[in-house]
């Protein structure tokens, strides 16, 4: 076949209600052809699950349709499809004017389609399928899709507790909500189910701003609001951020060093770090003959800040000045 011989437009899908029956005995034979439908796409590595990843629109569908058919009707592309269960992309490129994109796109519905549509073992599954002869003036029973359906009509191909893939009578697979009671083969009518694809957008836009949030976040608590020296027999000087937690502690003297050490000072809030350290000093012989004297430099500690180091300073009886950001005073029982 050459280039000119193709057509986008010589079938389509009908947008006619449809008017099956799911009589127990075509649920029956529809499910046998299900099960074997899933084995033969297995052999392509295609997963009925997989499609429901793809939402091609109605215009696009009657494109790929028409794909399918073009190859079904060329012996060669059909045969190297059905024996070597390889897409034939490059024979279809030289014998199409479709571009490589669309191809690389949706291979995985046109040859669904090629199979459903070439095997007369799907007998129910195509009778479901309302293909038609393309005219060029739809009638009015016949009206393309413009907005999204609240439910969705279709064969239940596979199910779980709640949830059931269908094919539609336009030829989409769909995520639907089903009860405990629906069978696959059964032709039932429901919502459409919660897809990570339909969402993507606002799943892509809400993770967008939990990340610049969380950014911001992690800048701000990394971020020196002050610095705290207190002078033991050896200075500590901690590093805090605007949430009054430690962000780094060091020390220049061999002690200091066991100190930090053992109390693991990070990200601790500054009350409890400060006391640590001088209860630290305090059994370790680490407490000047003139007491302790605490530093602070940047933004000042707020009012009580510091409450549960003055109590301890209190029961200890230690001598300690605080120079708060030049506001110097003794803290003492």
């Amino acid at each position: 076949m050459s280039i000119s011989s193709f057509e986008y437009d010589r079938y389509k899908f009908s947008t006619k209600l449809q008017t099956n029956l799911s009589l127990d005995d075509v649920v029956e034979k529809r499910e046998e052809e299900i099960d074997r439908l899933k084995e033969e796409l297995l052999s392509y590595k295609i997963l009925i699950k997989d499609l429901i990843h793809y939402e091609p629109s109605y215009i696009i569908r009657n494109k790929i349709l028409n794909i399918a058919y073009f190859i079904i009707e060329d012996v060669e592309l059909f045969d190297y499809l059905t024996k070597k269960k390889k897409f034939p992309l490059n024979r279809l490129l030289k014998s199409t004017p479709v571009e490589k994109g669309f191809y690389l796109n949706w291979k995985e519905y046109i040859v669904t389609y090629i199979v459903i549509l070439s095997n007369p073992n799907y007998k129910y599954l195509q009778e479901y399928l309302q293909v038609v002869e393309a005219i060029n003036i739809l009638g009015s029973d016949e009206i393309i899709e413009n907005n999204k359906e609240v439910e969705h009509r279709g064969i239940i191909l596979s199910k779980r507790i709640n949830s059931a893939i269908i094919m539609t009578s336009k030829g989409e697979f769909i995520k639907v909500k089903v009860g405990k009671d629906n069978e696959v083969g059964e032709d039932c009518i429901s919502k459409e189910g919660f897809t990570f694809k339909k969402y993507k957008l606002q799943i892509s836009i809400l993770l967008s701003i939990i990340l610049i949030i969380f950014t911001i976040v992690i800048f701000q608590y990394r971020s020196l609001d002050k610095t705290i020296v207190v002078e033991t027999t050896s200075e500590i000087t901690l590093e805090v951020n605007k949430f009054n937690r430690i962000i780094d502690a060091y020390t220049a003297t061999e002690k200091g060093n066991a100190m930090l050490n053992e109390l693991n000072l990070k990200n601790l809030d500054i009350d409890y770090a400060v006391m640590g350290i001088l209860n630290y000093a305090v059994n370790n012989e680490m407490i000047p003959e003139t007491g302790v004297l605490i530093t602070v430099t940047g933004k000042a500690l707020g009012y009580n800040d510091l409450a549960e180091t003055e109590k301890f300073i209190g029961e200890q009886k230690l001598q300690v000045k605080l120079n708060n950001s030049g506001d110097e005073h003794k803290v003492s029982p």
